[in-house]
């Protein structure tokens, strides 16, 4: 995006002064002489200090006025060059205040009248930065691009016990880092950050914006109720209105709310979750953990009837309770069991059934190529809810065959705690 930098002065008008003494009679024939002129800039000893509305001057019932009598207090900016995003903060000043605002320059010499319709004339030329934001999402369905949002999930208790002021600055922290490491149009909608990209989130990203805003959050606030902080990464292909856009962001929202911890979920193809984990080793060891008791389980499978094998795997949830469910995939990628489902488990999962066909999931053609496979956290059609799936390749009677287990995201929970 083509960036361009402006001076206040390029934007002003050329508003003609009047002196503060000047009386009212000469003031009346200033403003017939300049017709279009609806208000003047009084100056005084050479510096600008406010407005002279003509309407004020002829509804004067008194001859002994002067042009300083009718002078109007405004707002005054030093002139200053930037880039066109400063336009867009004054131009939201405006409408506010309600009034033009007098342009400066450094010494205070007067250069001209800033008004809402002037800018908003001269940001025409920058359509980008005028289209609203809503209608760029909505601009964007269908297409190649991402919807991100972030927030912090205990934003109210913060509020609360340190202060609006406080708990703002943190949001603009968090916008910060999110501009600077997903590039596109943001707007701070509520009290989240959403921005548009065409950016495809990647992990690496994502621990790294987590990352950066803890760090700074340490220096910001020395003491104060433990924030989590949520994303939401969104692909805009599947929808073609945001009505249903909003459905299911309000549904992925109900879903990170519900985990205890910093969390990050990315829907593209399929939903999956990134956790906070600063120093990059929790979920590996947690995964390893994971990998080397299904190794056992696996070990056991191998060493039982094949006839028995659902049995067996019946009896790994007594010594291997954190597991949901496993099935057996054979080397064409077609499930030869029952989903087994772990007799504790207090919430619905979809019976998987024999002859389901696997071949085309990643959890079994990468694990018929390397031997072993642990997903990252997604969420289950088995469940509806986010898990892990952890596979093993092992032989029995010189075929293959792929085990497969899901972990519940309740039960990575307790292992964190277990492990933290």
């Amino acid at each position: 995006m083509e960036r361009r930098s402006f001076s206040l002065r390029d934007v002003c008008t050329q508003v003609p002064t009047v002196s503060y003494d000047l009386t009212l009679r000469e003031l009346k024939t200033v403003f017939r002489e300049l017709g279009v002129y609806e208000y003047l800039t009084l100056v005084k000893e050479g510096k600008p200090i406010g407005l002279v509305f003509k309407r004020d001057v002829y509804a004067a019932r008194r001859d002994d006025l002067i042009a300083g009598d009718f002078g109007k207090v405004v707002i005054r900016l030093k002139n200053f060059d930037s880039e066109r995003e400063g336009l867009i903060g004054i131009i939201e000043l405006l409408p506010v205040i309600k009034e033009p605002v007098i342009v400066v320059d450094k010494k205070g010499k007067y250069l001209g009248v800033l008004t809402y319709e002037v800018l908003l004339h001269y940001l025409t030329k920058f359509k980008d930065k005028l289209v609203p934001f809503v209608e760029q999402l909505r601009e964007r369905l269908g297409t190649e691009s991402f919807l991100y949002l972030f927030g912090i999930k205990n934003l109210k208790q913060l509020k609360e016990l340190l202060g609006w002021e406080k708990a703002r600055a943190l949001l603009e922290v968090l916008a910060e880092d999110a501009q600077e490491l997903f590039k596109g149009e943001l707007e701070k909608h509520e009290e989240e950050v959403w921005l548009l990209s065409a950016d495809e989130p990647s992990e690496e990203k994502v621990k790294e914006l987590f990352d950066e805003f803890f760090k700074e959050l340490e220096l910001f606030i020395e003491s104060g109720p433990p924030l989590s902080l949520y994303g939401i990464a969104v692909s805009l292909k599947p929808f073609s209105s945001q009505e249903s856009l909003y459905k299911k962001i309000k549904e992925l929202k109900e879903r990170v709310f519900k985990i205890n911890s910093p969390a990050f979920v990315l829907m593209k193809q399929q939903l999956k979750l990134a956790l906070h984990d600063p120093k990059r080793t929790l979920m590996h060891n947690i995964k390893e953990k994971i990998l080397n008791d299904f190794s056992r389980i696996v070990s056991e499978i191998e060493r039982t009837p094949q006839d028995l094998w659902e049995l067996t795997l019946y009896d790994m949830f007594k010594r291997f309770p954190y597991f949901e469910l496993f099935y057996v995939i054979s080397a064409r990628g077609l499930q030869v069991s029952n989903n087994v489902v772990n007799p504790s488990v207090n919430y619905f999962v979809a019976q998987g059934k024999k002859g389901a066909d696997r071949s085309d999931r990643p959890y079994f053609t990468e694990t018929m190529q390397k031997g072993a496979y642990v997903s990252d956290i997604y969420l289950s059609k088995a469940t509806d809810d986010f898990c892990i799936t952890v596979a093993k390749r092992f032989e029995y009677e010189g075929k293959r065959y792929v085990l497969a287990g899901d972990i519940n995201f309740r039960e990575i929970h307790k292992l964190v705690k277990e492990m933290g």
